[in-house]
């Protein structure tokens, strides 16, 4: 018996449907990463220019603290080609390289050797994805000589009045100025400076974030 064939206008209304039905499972599995008050974090982080979210870096599993599991999760996920449950990828790119290695797991290991990361770096460089499940700052992740590079707080548990910031390293001063605050880059820092900002929240835990200063205009 001589088999029908299918009309392609069918075959592709039904491929179609397919897609779209994966589309929408997976936009609806994503959604249920995402923590309770992401969107609205997004809405903020909209109203503010230029400004994008920070990351623990080392905090692999987004839990705001850089331990002993974080180094585990990063084992776990070299041994077997990224099986470990890692929420924040680019949280474990240590160097930055846009990928995630033995170099990497060194280089947690080496910084958890000496002790308890008393104040975790936050970073904007997320060359790899993240859930973004500990999203409480943004800030713009560079600036010119005589610039302002603003830091939003974005959970409201945190703001300028019970939080610090103030300068560790580098040609800056800092204030707060409308529940934000705002480094001040020297107009005599030099292009490649690094500024670090020591941020200390309302519930004592610290936190640094460095950013380098980019050259001016028609400079290379």
């Amino acid at each position: 018996m001589e088999k029908k064939s299918i009309p392609i206008k069918l075959k592709a209304a039904a491929l179609l449907l397919c897609a779209t039905g994966l589309l929408f499972a997976v936009m609806q599995a994503q959604q249920k990463k995402l923590p309770p008050d992401y969107e609205k974090k997004r809405e903020a982080i909209s109203n503010f220019e230029a400004v994008v979210p920070l990351f623990v870096l080392g905090d692999l599993n987004e839990d705001g603290v850089v331990d002993q599991e974080d180094a585990k999760l990063l084992r776990a996920y070299v041994a077997h080609s990224g099986s470990a449950g890692i929420s924040c990828p680019a949280a474990a790119d240590l160097d930055d390289n846009g990928s995630i290695n033995a170099h990497d797991i060194e280089l947690l290991e080496r910084i958890l050797s000496k002790g308890a990361v008393k104040a975790p770096a936050l970073s904007a460089r997320a060359r790899l994805g993240c859930d973004f499940k500990h999203f409480f700052i943004a800030a713009l992740p560079q600036g010119r000589a005589g610039s302002t590079v603003p830091i939003h707080f974005l959970d409201p548990r945190f703001n300028t009045q019970n939080s610090t910031a103030t300068i560790f390293t580098g040609p800056a001063t800092v204030v707060s100025n409308q529940g934000a605050f705002l480094v001040q880059v020297a107009k005599s820092a030099p292009a490649g400076a690094i500024v670090t900002v020591s941020l200390t929240l309302a519930d004592k835990q610290r936190y640094l974030y460095s950013f380098r200063v980019a050259p001016a205009p028609g400079q290379p």
